[in-house]
């Protein structure tokens, strides 16, 4: 089974024997290091994309077999990433103001694990991938009546990405490491990204809580540097769309923290260097659990939870029972 973001569209031999040791960078580790830093940007984004505690075959536990919504293959790629995401709202009008600007921070870090195959070998290579992320972004909510607000939003990405590669095979040391050592393994790059992104939210209040319906769109265009390919490192671009429903169903307060049930079902469309990695042009994911507001006044969490999560399409398809941060 070939890894995520460890798929460049040719083999590690076909690059050594197609061309020299430019010092120009192969154009195959380009493509490759515009798609990790991409599928990134979608991976520790939490709206689009939702990693758990423990990952499952949801086919298991409804006696079915249907192949978008979990296999065994794909429950071993998603058990091979470790993502880390911490996002956090900083509001810069009052509560009470009509329009509100805002910041947005997200510290993020995506690490994977893999075996890499050299051609026939007995033994397979080890790899470790780990891309750390930082995002600014400076947010407008603009509401244009009592249920509709629009926000647009430009934000920074910065990225650092890093290789260790383990030669565990003559092969791999005599040939690979000689092209590649120190172009796209063991070595590290950096991407800055610019993102323009606007969100449409309708919200809803009820007797029994509250729903809402929204649709964001997201595009990305960066620059790379760095030690990897000889410095060519490209230009990561691309962009996704997110359109969903979530639904908060209030059960009782206990003193100020409120609990509630919680509902979400959302497709995800992609385009550019992120749809390579995903495996597809488009996915849902659709998520169920309990959230419950802090017991005291907090400007950093709005909520936290646990429940179930699962993703139908992609090649990360499955279910997670996962840990909720700042539903809203």
């Amino acid at each position: 089974m070939k890894p995520l973001i460890l798929t460049v569209g040719a083999s590690l031999l076909t690059f050594i024997s197609a061309s020299a040791v430019a010092r120009d960078g192969y154009s195959e580790v380009q493509t490759y290091l515009e798609q990790a830093f991409s599928a990134a940007i979608v991976m520790t984004d939490s709206d689009v994309l939702t990693f758990g505690i423990h990952d499952f075959d949801p086919n298991e536990w409804l006696d079915i077999e249907n192949e978008d919504l979990g296999s065994a293959d794909s429950i071993d790629l998603r058990q091979r990433f470790a993502v880390t995401a911490l996002p956090f709202t900083i509001d810069l009008s009052d509560e009470e103001a009509l329009h509100k600007s805002q910041l947005f921070f997200r510290l993020s870090a995506l690490a994977s694990d893999q075996d890499v195959k050299i051609a026939s070998t007995d033994k397979d290579d080890s790899q470790r991938e780990v891309i750390l992320g930082g995002f600014a972004a400076y947010r407008y909510q603009y509401q244009l009546s009592d249920r509709w607000q629009i926000t647009p939003g430009l934000g920074v990405h910065l990225q650092h990405f890093r290789n260790e590669h383990d030669y565990n095979s003559d092969v791999a040391e005599q040939y690979v490491k000689p092209a590649l050592d120190g172009v796209v393994f063991n070595t590290t790059a950096w991407a800055a990204s610019l993102e323009p992104h606007v969100e449409l939210k309708y919200n809803h209040e009820t007797r029994w809580g509250s729903w809402n319906a929204t649709s964001a769109a997201h595009y990305y265009y960066g620059w790379g540097w760095g030690e990897a390919n000889y410095g060519e490192v490209g230009n990561p671009q691309g962009w996704y769309l997110a359109n969903g429903v979530k639904a908060f169903y209030n059960m009782t307060e206990w003193g100020r923290s409120v609990q509630s049930l919680y509902a979400s079902i959302k497709r995800i469309d992609l385009g550019g260097d992120t749809e390579e990695p995903m495996g597809t042009h488009y996915y849902y994911e659709s998520s169920v659990g309990w959230l419950m507001t802090p017991p005291f006044e907090s400007s950093w969490i709005d909520n936290i939870g646990l429940g179930l999560s699962f993703n139908y399409g992609s090649k990360l398809k499955g279910g997670s029972i996962v840990l909720f941060f700042n539903q809203d």
